[in-house]
């Protein structure tokens, strides 16, 4: 079936003429005549009988119409369907992260995707490292954000940025006027550290090591957020990402840099067997974005 056919129908029934029809259509009459003429000789049906220069409907034109008005509501829906797609309107983004990346950089990654996207719904999961690539290439997720490196067949990572590490510590601290701190100079400090096993408490405990630097290592947790709750309760000091760091600021904490510094590289990942949408691609691109201008 011809849609510019059943247009011209819809547009001659509405306006009981060829003319207002043709002017609707931005079409000459001769082309609107041609159209109706195909679409009677296409379905076997006189839809219109010229009577004294005016078109009437016939019987079979007005059960037509009825058909031919859903036919064209229907296209109009696909249109508007396709259209919201394309610009995300109600679309679901379902991403998982491990607790380094959800409680620091994550909100600024998705505040830059839903500051695009408004109307668009976010759905953040958070899981172990262990089980990210599981929970994506098994489950309904779009994509996640991790510490890099982070190798699995099944999935797809992506460089997003490269930060450099800060030391939180309370305002009052001896080292919290200084424009940076040496990993040396945390010789005899309490550290909370990520738990054993974790490949960040593998990385800090090299650095402090490399440094010379003996330090008590007695209260971990896997939230950096968490570290920097307990640094504000006096109980230690913690090495964050930048990210975690200014969404800790209200916790009254400083956060100087680390010489030599502690570079953490994070990543974006998805699913290797699957296309990425243009959800995703956004995604990845406002994140990108908004990352790497808060670490410039």
């Amino acid at each position: 079936m011809n849609l510019k056919r059943l247009q011209a129908f819809h547009a001659v029934f509405s306006t009981g003429s060829v003319t207002e029809a043709a002017r609707r259509l931005h079409l000459s009459q001769p082309a609107v005549s041609r159209l109706i003429a195909d679409l009677e000789r296409e379905l076997g049906l006189a839809l219109f009988v010229r009577q004294r220069q005016r078109l009437v409907v016939t019987g079979e034109g007005r059960a037509f119409f009825r058909e031919a008005e859903r036919a064209l509501a229907a296209v109009d829906q696909i249109v508007d369907i396709a259209r919201d797609i394309r610009t995300l309107q109600g679309a679901h983004l379902r991403v998982v992260a491990p607790m380094i990346v959800a409680f620091g950089l994550m909100p600024a990654a998705i505040k830059a995707f839903t500051t695009l996207h408004p109307r668009a719904r976010v759905s953040l999961e958070i899981k172990h490292m262990g089980e990210l690539a599981d929970w994506v290439t098994t489950g309904p997720f779009d994509a996640g954000i991790t510490v890099m490196p982070f190798e699995d067949a099944r999935i797809e990572c992506e460089h997003l940025v490269t930060a450099r590490c800060l030391l939180a510590l309370p305002k009052g601290h001896r080292l919290a006027r200084k424009p940076y701190v040496r990993l040396s100079e945390l010789d005899g400090e309490r550290m909370i550290l990520p738990p054993p096993g974790n490949l960040n408490r593998d990385r800090f405990a090299a650095a402090l090591a490399a440094a010379k630097a003996s330090y008590d290592g007695s209260i971990d947790t896997p939230s950096v957020f968490s570290a920097c709750q307990l640094v504000a309760g006096g109980m230690g000091l913690a090495i964050v990402d930048p990210f975690t760091a200014k969404s800790a600021a209200s916790l009254g904490l400083v956060a100087v840099p680390l010489r030599p510094a502690i570079e953490l590289s994070f990543g974006l990942f998805f699913p290797a067997n699957r296309a990425r949408s243009t959800m995703v691609r956004s995604f990845a691109k406002a994140a990108r974005s908004a990352l790497l201008a808060e670490v410039r």
